[in-house]
């Protein structure tokens, strides 16, 4: 019988590689806005994203929301890139 466990977020986190499609939450200290893009290149604990418009983020892995494997976004991650992040 074959066994579907779910990963756990260190997991997917750990097999981001170059090419997939992410969402993370910008490290500014003022703004916190959620952008998605491109791994373009992976160093330890950090990563280098494109954006569509070409703009280029080092970001940590911590900061990356959701990997995404589907064609769509789920309706949480769409909506925060979408229309911003709630300022708490």
């Amino acid at each position: 019988m074959l066994s579907h466990r779910r990963k756990n977020r260190q997991e997917i986190l750990d097999s981001i590689c170059v090419g997939n499609i992410v969402a993370f939450i910008s490290d500014n200290k003022k703004v916190k806005t959620m952008f998605s893009g491109q791994v373009i290149d992976i160093l330890d604990d950090y990563v280098t994203i494109q954006t569509n418009n070409g703009s280029i983020f080092y970001t940590s892995k911590k900061s990356i929301s959701w990997v995404k494997t589907g064609s769509t976004w789920p309706i949480g991650i769409y909506n925060a890139l979408k229309y911003g992040q709630p300022q708490l």
